[in-house]
């Protein structure tokens, strides 16, 4: 029996070299790695930008005032933010007809216009008009960044009315109070954690901490893994049935017979893995460690056996070959690669169990 082991894994390293001698082989293996790897370098490279124009509206005479208003404080505050706060980078216009050139031009993707008397229209709790936004019909940045705006609006908002209030109850009892430590107030408690605290944790399907969030790739790098060896799973069934017809497996003792060809099937699949691996920590996804080794492997067990069981079906490589499309095209429609369309099409959630790439994402 150990005899028996021994030449199925010689038969294995033997299949793994005649694969590695095939230079359309080894370019597909070395292909999503380097690919994963350079879109990855792309997406850093062209982190998207949405450029906002946004301005105060010129209504108002501000020759006599000494402080900035509510609006100016707001076009500063999102003027100002950090290239790491977002996609959306603000910056200011002159006055409203500047700001609907930029979105007619599409160098902004939309703008907005703050009303010069923004702050006392938000005491009065009169609202309308008080930012008006100028979008294209084609983009979907005015409803993604309302939510920035209105967010830094009320941020400011929120410490005016805690300075208004603090001056009102320090004036009412009778206490002295400088200005500038009532802010100073507000920053402390805004800051420091100890009125809002919130913790972000990854967690898994059973609410058991995994680890610390990370950056994700827009490409579904592991959605393309899987497919990768399913198809090279299939191929290796076209590999085994060609190989039967040229008699290759007739020298072989029939005890083992079985085992040589589940060899030569994983061949394949087994360097597809590396591959697959190798893209996976060069894709930017979240890595699990030994779990992701763990389910690896067993997926690629499942497909190596999938695959014995259509050379058993079939029988013909031409036939499995034309299945290949199939199966492939299935499994990037069905299966959540790009898109979970059971989750908007109910019906289609059945089709997605034909397929075994679904069952390895399901892991994740």
């Amino acid at each position: 029996m150990t005899e028996g082991i021994g030449r199925i894994g010689i038969w294995f390293f033997l299949s793994c070299k005649r694969h590695l001698h095939k230079w359309s082989f080894l370019i597909i293996l070395l292909l999503l790695p380097v690919g994963t790897l350079m879109i990855r370098g792309s997406e850093k490279e062209t982190a998207a930008e949405i450029r906002i124009a946004i301005c105060v509206e010129q209504e108002k005479v501000y020759e006599k005032e000494t402080t900035r208003g509510l609006e100016q404080e707001l076009v500063e505050s999102l003027v100002n933010r950090s290239a790491g706060d977002g996609l959306f980078c603000f910056y200011q216009c002159e006055n409203e007809q500047q700001v609907k050139e930029e979105v007619a031009s599409r160098r902004a993707e939309c703008g907005y216009v703050i009303s010069a008397e923004l702050q006392k229209q938000m005491d009065r709790k009169k609202f309308k008009r008080s930012i008006r936004v100028y979008s294209a019909p084609s983009t979907m940045a005015a409803q993604l960044s309302s939510e920035v705006v209105f967010a830094a609006m009320i941020s400011l908002y929120d410490r005016k009315l805690f300075e208004q209030y603090t001056s009102e109850k320090l004036e009412a009892a009778g206490r002295s109070y400088s200005q500038e430590n009532v802010k100073q107030l507000y920053d402390k408690w805004n800051e420091n954690g100890s009125t809002f605290h919130f913790t972000y944790e990854m967690v898994d399907g059973k609410g058991q901490m995994v680890g610390k969030p990370m950056a994700t790739s827009v490409f579904p790098v592991r959605g393309i893994v899987a497919v990768y060896l399913f198809v090279i799973g299939l191929y290796s069934a076209v590999i085994d049935l060609t190989d039967e017809k040229k008699h290759l497996f007739l020298a072989v003792p029939y005890g083992i017979r079985t085992g040589c060809r589940l060899a030569a099937m994983a061949a394949p699949v087994f360097l597809a893995g590396i591959s697959g691996l190798a893209a996976l920590r060069t894709g930017n996804v979240d890595w699990r460690g030994g779990y992701e080794w763990m389910v690896l492997a067993g997926y690629g067990v499942v497909v190596i056996l999938f695959s014995r069981m259509v050379c058993l079906i079939c029988r013909q490589e031409a036939l499995i070959g034309s299945l290949i499309p199939f199966f492939l095209a299935g499994s990037l429609i069905f299966c959540p690669v790009f898109l979970d369309i059971g989750k908007y099409i109910p019906e289609f959630e059945m089709l997605e169990r034909f397929f075994l790439p679904s069952y390895y994402l399901r892991m994740f």
